[in-house]
């Protein structure tokens, strides 16, 4: 399904367009004790930006999957660039080919919204350890969302709801999530920097004015859209 939003974040190859940006990844991971041994899957890894840092400082294993094509050769350049070995894959997170238990950590920043939620979170319990972790970076609506603001969310970023806290740890509950931490991380959405970028040729006028038009939602509704970072185990 064709999602303009996503095709714009693909064409103008934006690394870190998760609220937070790439600094929040490195402040969530450099946290982390991640081994040499453990293998990683980077969900929705759009240019490869948080996969080529988990490999590189932790020289851990990594899979990466995107369901954009562009995102796809834009990460595998980055990976060949950087003289990387991760696999990447071209799929969709709702039907994953791997293996039940077959992840130590999942990745994910900003993808799942954009899915149907609950059929990525079945997908994603089933792949990950009995003793693995998922970390993931959501929007989060900090209060009932009026009708008008669901329908500029949903024209905006084709995502039919924004969960508030208490139905995302639902959903993670109810696909096997019983033990869910919140890492206590400033959570105000901001308008993106751009510091990371690989731009494709030709990139349609239509693309710049949604990129205009997503800083100035953001800007506008921050107060009631902002951010969560969970850390999700099985057991």
């Amino acid at each position: 399904m064709s999602n303009s939003y996503l095709d714009l974040l693909a064409y103008f190859g934006i690394g870190g367009a998760h609220p937070g940006g790439f600094p929040l990844t490195i402040e969530i991971f450099e946290k982390e004790l991640i081994q040499p041994n453990h293998h990683v899957l980077d969900i929705g890894c759009g240019t490869g930006q948080t996969a080529a840092f988990l490999a590189n400082h932790f020289g851990c294993k990594v899979t990466a999957i995107d369901i954009n094509p562009i995102m796809i050769e834009k990460a595998k350049k980055r990976f060949e660039n950087d003289e990387l070995d991760i696999k990447v894959i071209l799929g969709d997170i709702q039907d994953l080919s791997f293996e039940d238990h077959s992840f130590d950590l999942i990745v994910s920043e900003s993808v799942i919204s954009f899915t149907d939620i609950d059929k990525t979170l079945s997908e994603l319990s089933r792949v990950l350890k009995e003793d693995g972790s998922m970390m993931m970076i959501e929007m989060t609506a900090e209060q009932t969302l009026s009708e008008d603001l669901q329908e500029k969310v949903s024209n905006l970023y084709g995502i039919n709801k924004i969960l508030n806290e208490d139905e995302w740890i639902f959903h993670l509950q109810l696909k096997g999530f019983t033990k869910i931490d919140k890492l206590r991380i400033p959570s105000v959405l901001i308008p993106s920097d751009i510091d990371d970028m690989d731009m494709s040729d030709n990139i349609s006028i239509d693309l710049y004015d949604l990129w205009e038009k997503h800083n100035q939602f953001i800007e506008q509704n921050g107060h009631l859209i902002r951010y969560r970072v969970f850390k999700c185990h099985l057991t």
